[in-house]
């Protein structure tokens, strides 16, 4: 299922109306957050991993291991549920 938010963007950049591009800052904070009780280890190794993104595109590609590092320690309905988080600002 398509949703709107999304169709009306791929839209609007069809004919040439883009929107603004994503807040990197706020994007790269939420994830922060994401990550906020995940063990030292893997959260400095997505930490180092978001430092490295340039646009919203690289932070897409991320989402998996977002998913797995969160589900190692909380599980995949807790991973689910923080990314949908994600996914909601990216669409």
């Amino acid at each position: 299922m398509v949703k709107l938010k999304a169709f009306g963007k791929s839209f609007l950049s069809t004919i040439g109306l883009r929107t603004a591009p994503p807040d990197m800052d706020a994007l790269r904070e939420l994830c922060i957050t994401l990550l906020a009780d995940v063990p030292a280890f893997d959260r400095n190794t997505m930490l180092e991993r978001l430092g490295k993104m340039r646009r919203a595109d690289d932070l897409w590609h991320l989402r998996g291991a977002l998913f797995d590092t969160i589900s190692r320690v909380h599980g995949e309905t807790v991973a689910r549920a923080r990314i949908e988080q994600l996914d909601a600002e990216l669409v």
